[in-house]
């Protein structure tokens, strides 16, 4: 006897908050009872055209946000605590960083520039003193969110790479809420990465170690790496 076509059943999507009802889940054939030909592979073209519909995707996600109003925009100082410095970090580290900070934020152009490049270079002290700065930017703000702009391209240089997927900001855009929202939550995502990825000074210095022979090769393989988010999102 031949058995009937047996039924998987596809399960529904999450949902994003504020989208509407998901429709009825759509029925296919199990695997054993499909009968269609085996999908062809990938042409470059069939993965750049993907990777170009991800990016946007991701570039645009932060309109799905439910945020109608700044009032709704969350506080970074309320949402996460602090990194605490370590031991670890001397105090010449600190004071550097102190200057290095006022030097970014009164400069201009290249002085600027200059400033968050020496911050790039001192790696594990810099990372928690970047992060602290953003729980204190205001988001809502254009101006200062395009200074959080610029510490978290500081903060991918750092970390060779790895983002938290900041939305860029336009030199004098009207803020939309949603946005706002989205940056000022990318703070948190920061202070968990280092929880959870980079605790301590070594833990920071192994992965850095780690990542640059993982771009040697991929450059002696002619591969190409994307920036990745923190495994602490």
């Amino acid at each position: 006897m031949i058995p009937r076509p047996v039924l998987c059943l596809v399960s529904a999507l999450a949902l994003c908050p504020g989208d509407a009802p998901a429709a009825v889940p759509a029925l296919r054939l199990c695997p054993e009872f499909q009968t269609q030909d085996p999908p062809k592979p990938k042409t470059p073209v069939d993965l750049q055209a993907e990777r170009e519909k991800l990016r946007e995707t991701d570039v645009l996600a932060w309109k799905k946000l439910p945020v109608k109003s700044m009032a709704e925009v969350v506080d970074p100082k309320k949402e996460s605590e602090p990194l605490e410095i370590p031991d670890s970090v001397t105090a010449e580290e600190k004071a550097k960083m102190e200057e290095l900070m006022k030097k970014a934020k009164d400069g201009a152009g290249a002085k600027a520039d200059r400033a968050l490049r020496e911050f790039e270079k001192m790696g594990y002290p810099a990372l928690l003193f970047i992060i602290n700065q953003l729980r204190e930017i205001d988001y809502k703000n254009t101006d200062a969110a395009l200074w959080g702009m610029r510490l978290n391209t500081t903060l991918m240089n750092i970390t060779m790479g790895v983002h938290t997927g900041y939305v860029a900001v336009d030199l004098g855009e009207e803020m939309d809420p949603r946005k706002a929202q989205w940056n000022a939550k990318t703070v948190k995502q920061w202070v968990q990465a280092v929880k959870v990825q980079w605790p301590t000074r070594e833990k920071f210095d192994d992965y850095i170690t780690k990542r640059k022979a993982k771009k040697e090769a991929e450059l002696e393989g002619g591969g190409e790496k994307k920036a990745d988010p923190p495994k602490g999102k």
